[in-house]
């Protein structure tokens, strides 16, 4: 049998943890694709609103899959192997695939943040207060800022360069522990406050409690990334200790995975309406009074002696008040509660006949489907 490690021998491949690294790598980008997918299908072929922070999605899973082949590569040149055990002639390989691995991580985690911000703000696209929108475009720029920062001291840590993966050559580099603890304080910071922006527009939205409650809690979901990130910080220790980075880079593959595919749970809505309450037949407490007023042609109202008379028009009003049956002797003013000016507006004349018609017209469906489906389009 092939040994998985580059220049090893069975024994190496035995204790290697490369096993854990290729079932981590490989599992979750392919579950993670499936999400994306899901999305992509929901938001271009459902809905029809593909967005900019879908693309930004796309994108951040492409540095996803390419962060986790890098870590899969890695793996075979000795990621998995206490330091001291990995063979020799890897550790040039291996710092070079380790290097090209760190702006994809970087830039895929700010993808799916910056597509959280972006999605929020499509939400609040009608809204009339600006001072939210401005709030979460403040969050934006500064998530972007202090990313593509992060992203350059990574790329710079050593100077010359080239002695991020040729560690014998000739320079000075920042120190592992006091950057990688920065640099993991910065996202976890923007994960916390990212994933708790939005909870005050779910909180306002006219929606029955247990939906808000359900909101907020996809929404909060989103906290699994932070806990990664902080599995991942946890791990600096054990680089500075042992200098074994293995548990780092899983943990950097797992937090980028889960945050994608925590960003895209709530645009997936719309496949699953039964899940979302997407029908009902309870009628609603409030109802309205529809008005159908002057119609084209004359019917026939049988008066209390059940003589049929023509009319002029038919109407229900949702003036207020109840509505009043009509008899010979009513009034305009009796039967609507309109005045002759208002009787006017509509069209009615003093020898018009009136007939008066309560629809009961249930408003559950609207309530629900209005705020999901903005919030459907939105995401």
């Amino acid at each position: 049998m092939a040994l998985w490690i580059h220049n090893g021998d069975e024994h190496l491949d035995t204790i290697s943890d490369y096993r854990i690294i290729l079932g981590v790598c490989i599992a979750l980008p392919i579950l993670m694709t499936i999400v994306v997918a899901m999305r992509a299908y929901t938001r271009a072929k459902i809905l029809n609103s593909l967005g900019f922070d879908d693309w930004v999605i796309f994108f951040s899973a492409i540095c996803a899959i390419i962060y986790a082949g890098l870590c899969i590569g890695q793996s075979r040149w000795g990621l998995g192997l206490p330091p001291r055990l990995r063979p020799k002639p890897n550790l040039s390989d291996y710092s070079v695939i380790n290097f090209a691995g760190r702006p994809f991580y970087m830039i895929g985690i700010l993808g799916f943040k910056v597509a959280l911000c972006w999605a929020y703000l499509r939400i609040l696209k009608a809204s009339p207060n600006p001072h939210y929108k401005i709030l979460i475009q403040v969050v934006m720029a500064a998530t972007i800022i202090g990313h593509v920062t992060g992203t350059l001291i990574l790329i710079f840590l050593c100077n010359p360069v080239q002695k991020s993966w040729y560690p014998k050559t000739k320079g000075k580099c920042l120190p592992n522990d006091a950057t990688f603890y920065g640099l993991a304080a910065v996202t976890i910071f923007f994960d916390v406050v990212i994933f708790f922006l939005p909870i005050p527009l779910l909180l306002k939205l006219n929606i029955n409690l247990k939906k808000k409650i359900a909101l907020v809690c996809v929404f909060l979901l989103g906290l699994l990334t932070t806990v990664c990130s902080i599995m991942r910080m946890v791990q600096i220790t054990t680089i500075a200790k042992t200098g074994n980075s293995t548990m780092l880079v899983l943990w950097g593959v797992i937090e980028l995975n889960v945050g994608i595919i925590l960003t895209c749970i709530p645009t997936l809505g719309p496949l699953f309406p039964s899940l979302t309450g997407g029908t009902s037949s309870t009628p609603s407490q409030n109802h309205f009074k529809l008005a159908a007023l002057k119609q084209s042609s004359h019917s026939k109202v049988p008066d209390s002696g059940g003589i049929s008379r023509p009319f002029g028009a038919t109407t229900a009003s949702g003036l207020g008040g109840t509505m009043a049956n009509v008899s010979d002797s009513s009034s305009q003013e009796e039967i609507l509660g309109l005045k002759s000016h208002e009787a006017a507006a509509y069209g009615i004349r003093d020898d018009d006949i009136l007939k008066t018609t309560e629809f009961r017209v249930s408003v559950d469906d609207a309530e629900r489907a209005a705020p999901r489906a903005q919030m459907a389009r939105a995401w």
